[in-house]
């Protein structure tokens, strides 16, 4: 795993134990979409955006595939065996950031999935 951590950015007004599910769920799916290499990097960064705590992981597995990426978000839905997920994961993950007046979005290539979470100083203000 690779942490790059900006120590310097400010505090926010959140529900840490709601923010540690959204991080949980992420990095979850990460590591589980990384064991089909049986390897893989996660890399976890943070950083100050102009009002925004911006958080990305990054992982290397093979990707997101373009058909689906819509229907991530979505309640249920969920590639993994039955019995191992829920389909609520990136779902719960979705609310709780939009609950704090962020943003969540994703991006996907084979070997590049990123998603980026921005949380505001402000929350009145949206992040892009």
């Amino acid at each position: 795993m690779d942490e790059r951590y900006d120590e310097t950015l400010p505090s926010v007004m959140a529900y840490t134990g709601q923010l540690n599910q959204v991080w949980t769920n992420i990095i979850d799916n990460a590591v589980d979409s990384m064991e089909i290499n049986k390897k893989g990097r996660l890399t976890i960064t943070t950083e100050k955006d102009r009002e925004f705590v911006k958080v990305t992981i990054t992982d290397d597995g093979p990707g997101i595939p373009e058909s689906i990426r819509t229907k991530i978000f979505d309640a249920f839905f969920t590639t993994k065996a039955i019995g191992k997920g829920t389909g609520m994961g990136l779902e719960t993950a979705r609310r709780i950031v939009l609950k704090h007046k962020g943003s969540v979005k994703v991006e996907s290539v084979p070997g590049a999935t990123t998603f980026t979470i921005c949380i505001p100083f402000n929350s009145a203000l949206n992040c892009q």
